[in-house]
């Protein structure tokens, strides 16, 4: 009884001990992850190039480019415990069934581009087209700032908002 206590009181006090970072501000646990798109617009092409050949939609390339601004600040070397590149995609992640490529029996035919996961998630392709493939089977909510943190989402709506007008659709 005394464990099952002491474990119900640690998950009330982990919230209070985990703040998600603010979207605007640098913090030096995600190496500088902002949406303040202070890059030249050849930086944000770039970025946004490594999003179109990973086969993400043309509609939410601007969707992707800002997770990745939010996520790494648009570092191919950013780090963060074990998520790693401009998708923070954890390390274990290529070596998983879902990383491998293999659909779930229930996984629709999303990703008909067959991509797989490689193990160079620094390389910033290669972090593209894995993010790309656990996009389609798990959509935006398994990145803070695509919907696991709820309070990011509006900042990602301003920062695709601004790209749209910057950049273009």
């Amino acid at each position: 009884m005394k464990t099952y206590l002491f474990i119900t009181a640690l998950l009330m006090l982990a919230p209070a001990c985990q703040s998600p970072r603010e979207f605007n501000q640098p913090d030096a646990s995600t190496n500088g992850a902002s949406d303040d798109l202070s890059m030249d617009d050849e930086k944000l092409l770039e970025l946004r190039s490594h999003v179109a050949k990973a086969g993400f939609p043309r509609w939410d390339h601007n969707r992707a480019t800002c997770i990745i601004l939010c996520e790494s600040g648009g570092r191919p070397n950013a780090r963060s415990g074990p998520h790693v590149g401009l998708f923070q995609i954890n390390e274990s992640y290529p070596s998983t069934e879902a990383g491998r490529g293999v659909k779930h029996p229930t996984q629709a035919a999303w990703d008909a581009t067959g991509k797989r996961c490689g193990s160079n998630l620094e390389d910033p392709q290669v972090n593209a087209d894995c993010a790309f493939v656990r996009l389609s089977r798990a959509g935006w909510k398994d990145w803070d700032c695509g919907g696991a943190v709820s309070s990011l989402t509006p900042k990602v709506e301003a920062c695709i908002a601004r790209l749209d007008k910057r950049l273009g659709k």
